[in-house]
This record gives C-alpha cells, structure tokens and sequence, in this order.
C-alpha cells in the first residue's frame, strides 16, 4: 500500500504526490460539491451550515507547481493509494486534535482511539462504524423506512398473483394452499434489513453496546421492525441494496456507511471487493 501523510492548510510540492499519482489525479482541483457527487464521503453533510468550509473548497488545490491543502482532514483512498490530510496541529506521532473534534461533534463514547490502528483502512472503517449512529439518528427522527415489495405465500387467502409453477411445486396432489405473491408496503425491507445487519454487527465488538447506547430507541424500533432477519443473509442484502433506487436523502448516508460497514474491515485478500479502481474507495 502506497502511504501519503500531509497537513491541512499546508503547500506541497507536486512530486511530493507522485506515490499516490491516481489518487491525487481524482481530486485535485475539484470542489467538495464536486467529490461528493463522485461518491467522497464529506462530514458534515450540510457544508453550507459550516462555519470555516464551503461547498467550492478544494481538498487539494494546484498553485504553480504545488498542491494547497485546505480546511479539509481526513482519510481518502484509490486502489492501493491512500492519503491522509492530518491536522496542522499535531506532531509527527498520533492526531490527537483530530481526535477531539471528533470526541466533540459527534460525542463519542471514550472507548476506542481512532489513531491506534496502524492501517489507514482499518482507521477509517473504524471511522465510518462510529459514524452509524450519528446518521441513524438523524434518519430516524422521520421515522422508519417504507417500500413496495413482494411476499410470497402458500395458503388458503389468495390476495394477490398466482405463481403457477410454484403452485405445482408445492401443492401437487392439491390440498387447499395457492402459492400466491402479493406486493406490500412494508417496513422490512432491504434497506431496513440492512441497517438491522450493522446493528447485530456493531452488538459484536467489544464496545458495541456502548456505541449504541444512546440510540436504544432507534435500535428496538429496526429490529421490530426486520422480523425477516437472518444473519446468513448478509451478503444478499448487501447485492439487493446495490441494485435497488436510491432511498430517500436522510437515508442515503446510513445505507453509504451499511454497505462498507456490513463488509467487515478490509484485509489484503479481500480489499478488492470493496469497490473498484474507478471509484474513490474510502473517503472522509
């Protein structure tokens, strides 16, 4: 993995980049709003709301034969690129001031320093896991997620379109069920589904129960609402979210941050799928 570490509101030279040439290719001289429609994950979500950043800041701006880093930290990564845009205020060692803002936003629980893990993609799935709550939070204040989809059923209430072959399948020689499927408005959808996975994953971790204490309410209301759950079916729900229309926008970075975290921590085997090449993998 090729490893760049830089400050914010600092002046590189350009060749300073060359090991992370595709990376810095992608976001050079392009604005947050910009990144963000390319899939960067930007916190806050309301830049306009921020105080010191803009939606037409750049990450990394060219001036001459230098890149301008602006207002902007965290982790970005392309391939086996990966940058880190520290604070210009601590050493050379751990981020602590980093650490703080975050302590402050987003009210972490003092369990886990972020800065402990040695690999960057660890770091920031470890990120993206205390981020969860924040956006379910937030989502939730709406209530839960509905959708259209079809149930299948084998009894004696048809409501709904007969499935003939599987009718055949099922109730030869005929004892009174139809196979039948009807389309619902349900709460247990995929996308509840797969909020409902990356709570039983965060209940996991030996810290889980307190990153989840202060969303007790949230969490017993998707999990009465996911009766459906099961635990193997984790990588289906997964290729379901992928496929289906997007969801609405208080619901967008939950079901961002589910996927990754779903996945489980990236390892060298398994880095490669967590998105491709053409995409800016991990960002903050």
């Amino acid at each position: 993995m090729k490893l760049l570490r830089i400050k914010d509101n600092s002046q590189q030279k350009k060749d300073a980049f060359s090991q992370v040439a595709r990376l810095t290719g992608k976001i050079a001289d392009k604005t947050l709003e910009q990144l963000e429609r390319e899939g960067v994950f930007v916190f806050p979500e309301t830049v306009k709301d921020a105080e010191d950043i803009t939606q037409d800041q750049m990450i990394l701006q060219s001036v001459n034969d230098t890149y301008r880093s602006g207002n902007v930290m965290g982790f970005l990564g392309y391939g086996d690129e990966r940058l880190v845009i520290a604070s210009r205020f601590c050493g050379e060692g751990e981020d602590y001031f980093f650490q703080y803002l975050l302590d402050e936003v987003l009210d972490f629980p003092n369990i886990v320093d972020l800065n402990s893990d040695a690999n960057q993609d660890n770091r920031l799935f470890n990120f993206l896991l205390f981020l969860f709550p924040y956006y379910l939070k937030a989502a939730m204040r709406k209530g839960l997620f509905k959708k259209y989809i079809r149930h299948r059923y084998n009894d004696g209430n048809v409501k709904g379109t007969i499935d003939v072959a599987r009718h055949i399948e099922k109730n030869t020689p005929f004892v009174g069920n139809v196979a039948y499927s009807q389309r619902e408005f349900s709460y247990d959808n995929s996308l509840m589904e797969l909020v409902r996975h990356t709570i039983e994953f965060i209940k996991r971790k030996p810290y889980g129960n307190k990153l989840l204490i202060k969303l007790k309410d949230e969490v017993k209301l998707v999990i009465d609402a996911t009766p459906g759950y099961e635990p193997y079916d984790r990588q289906k729900i997964i290729e379901q979210n992928k496929k289906n229309t997007r969801p609405p926008r208080l619901f967008q970075r939950v079901s961002r941050i589910t996927k990754v975290v779903s996945l489980n921590p990236p390892t060298p085997e398994t880095s490669n799928r967590h998105g491709s090449e053409a995409d800016i993998r991990y960002s903050v």
